[in-house]
């Protein structure tokens, strides 16, 4: 699935995050917190090297601009001093899901059809079959810390700028170390896509009603 990447992480004391920080950097304020406790974490750890980078659009100081562009132009006035935007790698999984899904359904005849029940009602065939799937690169957050905010963020980023990793990228930014296990991650884009057929599924067959299904044949990558 990976091999190993031997990275120094830091430990925050004061949050609980984890971060891979620039070569030679033994100590930082955290990203999240903003507390100075971030030590060398003692226990070993191996990482999946990263496949890809997204690499950052601006600079600092065009973060700056940016930030400041907003809030004049939102009429904001702070109330306490303004902290300097930080920029942060985030940890992110992707995953192919295919195979197919299993499912039994009922479709009722059409209006016209000569197969009618004695009692004149129309009847309704029950179908078995599989139907194809294939999701391309489906984005889960790596991260507990900002799953939420995460997700909302995932879709205004260009997946497809992606570059294959080099350690350079990350010479001048900290990077998160992921939390949540590529296993892990792996079934909830599987339960993602499965949902998502099941729900479509119906419509996609004709207005079909659904029975059963199974996701016993997908497939993740």
């Amino acid at each position: 699935h990976g091999r190993p990447l031997n990275e120094q992480v830091f430990h925050c004391e004061g949050c609980g995050s984890e971060f891979l920080l620039p070569p030679k950097q033994i100590s930082a304020n955290c990203i999240y917190c903003g507390s100075p406790h971030v030590v060398d974490w003692a226990g070993a750890k191996d990482l999946l090297a990263p496949d890809a980078v997204v690499p950052h659009q601006f600079s600092r100081r065009q973060a700056v601009k940016v930030l400041v562009d907003w809030v004049e132009g939102n009429g904001i006035q702070p109330e306490k001093r303004v902290e300097m935007p930080r920029g942060l790698y985030l940890p992110l999984w992707t995953f192919d899901i295919g195979g197919e899904i299993e499912y039994t359904g009922e479709v009722v005849e059409d209006e016209e059809s000569p197969f009618r029940s004695r009692s004149g009602q129309r009847r309704v065939r029950r179908v078995k079959d599989q139907y194809p799937v294939l999701v391309d690169d489906l984005p889960v957050p790596a991260s507990r810390k900002l799953s939420a905010v995460f997700l909302r963020l995932i879709p205004t980023f260009e997946l497809t700028a992606a570059k294959p990793y080099d350690p350079r990228f990350l010479a001048d930014w900290p990077a998160e170390v992921y939390d949540i296990p590529l296993a892990e991650a792996s079934l909830d884009a599987r339960g993602q896509a499965y949902a998502k057929y099941k729900e479509e599924l119906p419509h996609r067959l004709g207005s079909m009603r659904l029975i059963h299904s199974s996701s016993a044949k997908m497939a993740v990558e």
